[in-house]
């Protein structure tokens, strides 16, 4: 990253090459391109959830830096240097004699705006709906308002979906920039150099160099922070609930009192009508005799209908009227095993549906994160009927 300012006649009269984009501007570009696609592609595949997440954190990283470089890098990085008026002129004449910008020109100045926008909404989206669908992260508390949030997913989506739209369209505009109008958009991005009429080479001064450094190491070390299992932007907090004091008590009954059979499945995986149709015949409970000492009965009766999924605002919530004590035969349930085979929950390891913490980590705090889920158990399971 030295002295750069190297010109190199061409074999066009009085035209040279002047160093344009530094190492950094080409490192955030390719940066940004890499951890979208890696995210974006691994979004539909479960076993690459992980991926999914950190790449997409990794991504906002890249964001908010480029964004900082917009205002403190190299001349033709800031923002202040974009060429934003004449677009439709510009546009106009892509298939023509175009004028030639040194830095940005607008129809790419325009669409790095608008990739850095819809790329922090595509990331904060995705932040809120890991919190409010998997209680996972800092936004761990929306899975309790859950309401609010449950079009996220499909905003989400629709974010990235448009960021895609202007990358193709900005990626369009480059190979007819290098193919049809012979430009050098593509190449300056490889090398950094630029065809100018006289010397327009930038270099990095000491401070800007220190901060390249600087975002080197901070996304080196976010990296790692990522791969840690607690770390405060992607972990689970599927033990927090039930364990504050104004819950342990009761929920300490119940997981001693139900949770001796089976897991002490999470209340608001039903609604009250259904909790008070299971509780009111516990003599007849799935085939045996569940029956509480008077206390004991009134007790937990009354916990599991505090927190259920038509109190609480959940991912699980049901219609109020709802009194199918089975959680295998809820809406969610069924929705989210739809692709099994029905045949894998009676192999030996899983023995029944009901035996949810054989595949799921999380099984008994109720959250069911993507996560959580031992998809290369269940590969396998597959794989064996």
């Amino acid at each position: 990253m030295g002295d750069r300012r190297l010109i190199f006649q061409t074999m066009e009269s009085g035209v040279i090459k002047s160093y344009i984009w530094t190492f950094i501007n080409r490192f955030l570009h390719y940066f940004l391109i890499l951890t979208f696609a890696l995210s974006y592609l691994s979004a539909d595949i479960d076993t690459l959830f992980l991926v999914h997440i950190v790449c997409g954190v990794l991504f906002g990283a890249g964001v908010i830096l480029r964004v900082i470089w917009g205002f403190i890098g190299t001349k033709h990085s800031r923002f202040w240097d974009f060429n934003y008026r004449g677009i439709l002129e510009y546009l106009t004449s892509i298939l023509g004699n175009k004028k030639h910008y040194i830095g940005h020109n607008p129809a790419s100045s325009v669409a790095i705006i608008l990739m850095l926008g819809f790329g922090f909404l595509v990331v904060f989206s995705g932040l809120l709906q890991y919190g409010a669908e998997q209680n996972s992260g800092i936004f761990a508390p929306l899975f309790f308002t859950y309401s609010y949030f449950y079009m996220g997913d499909d905003l989400h989506e629709f974010f990235a979906n448009c960021l895609l739209f202007i990358v193709a369209i900005h990626f369009c505009g480059s190979l007819i920039d290098k193919f049809w109008s012979k430009g050098d958009a593509i190449d300056s991005m490889l090398n950094g150099y630029k065809r100018t009429q006289k010397d327009e080479s930038v270099s990095l001064n000491p401070a800007q160099k220190a901060i390249f450094a600087f975002f080197l190491l901070f996304l080196f070390a976010l990296f790692l922070y990522l791969l840690y299992p607690k770390n405060i932007l992607l972990r689970s907090s599927a033990q927090d609930f039930f364990t504050q004091d104004s819950n342990k008590t009761a929920f300490g009954e119940y997981k001693q009192e139900c949770g001796s059979c089976h897991i002490a499945y999470a209340p608001f995986l039903l609604p009250k009508s259904a909790w008070d149709s299971m509780m009111s015949d516990l003599e007849n409970h799935f085939g045996d005799d569940a029956s509480l000492e008077e206390e004991t009965h009134a007790r937990i009766a009354a916990f599991l209908e505090k927190y259920a999924s038509d109190v609480v605002d959940t991912k699980f919530t049901q219609q109020k009227e709802s009194q199918q004590i089975a959680i295998t035969k809820t809406p969610y349930w069924e929705i989210a095993h739809r692709k099994l085979n029905p045949k894998i929950f009676t192999t030996k390891a899983i023995k029944s549906k009901a035996n949810c913490q054989t595949c799921h980590k999380d099984a008994e705090s109720g959250i069911f994160a993507k996560n959580a889920v031992e998809y290369f158990k269940l590969k396998s399971l597959r794989e064996n009927l």
